[in-house]
């Protein structure tokens, strides 16, 4: 297993402090807690952190693929 750190950050301030609301329903929304602005619904933000993470997760694939390419070179 993979740890993965991924960031959502708010578009008006650049915060990255948000809040989930109560029930966490994929249509509700998703607040920045610095500004109050909209981030998204709750299913965005899902959409978004899984697309940070898959990104992440294949980097870090390819990095290692290259680490072993070459380490069997040398």
């Amino acid at each position: 297993m993979m740890d993965v750190s991924v960031a959502i950050y708010c578009g008006a301030c650049g915060s990255a402090n948000f809040s989930l609301p109560a029930g966490v329903a994929d249509e509700a929304d998703v607040l920045c807690k610095d500004c109050g602005v909209r981030l998204g619904s709750v299913g965005d933000l899902k959409a978004e952190l899984l697309g940070q993470a898959l990104a992440h997760s294949a980097e870090a694939q390819r990095r290692d693929l290259d680490r072993l390419a070459s380490d069997e070179a040398a």
